[in-house]
């Protein structure tokens, strides 16, 4: 799993979170180092979490960029403005999500493993 977030707080109460969890995570400060990261470990990474407001490379680019060097690749964005920011990617309908925060450890886990665990469109299950 990669966590992108701005602040570092939040990326260490993430990671604890999914490492309490199984999840072995890798953490980025900003957007720039999250694709430099993903693209080097992309065959170990199962999704990215990512906060939609951050310096240099905001969540919206961050999400543009990382599908870029995947088009499947899963992310969960989470935001603490009030409002959802609506379609995320149009190209790639039902490879983002969105939770709000504050969100709990709870809620975190179970978006998180829905989103990793659905059906892929146009692939038959095994």
């Amino acid at each position: 799993m990669l966590v992108v977030d701005d602040e570092r707080a939040i990326r260490e109460i993430t990671r604890g979170t999914l490492e309490s969890c199984g999840y072995r995570v890798l953490t980025a400060k900003d957007g720039t180092e999250a694709v430099a990261l993903y693209a080097q470990h992309q065959q170990n990474i199962r999704g990215v979490i990512t906060d939609m407001s951050m310096p240099f490379l905001d969540g919206p680019a961050t999400i543009r960029a990382l599908q870029k060097v995947n088009a499947a690749v899963k992310i969960l964005a989470v935001s603490g403005l009030a409002e959802n920011p609506g379609p995320l990617d149009a190209a790639h309908p039902g490879s983002v999500r969105f939770l709000q925060k504050p969100y709990t450890a709870e809620e975190l886990v179970r978006t998180l493993h829905g989103m990793l665990h659905e059906p892929v469109l146009g692939q038959e299950q095994v």
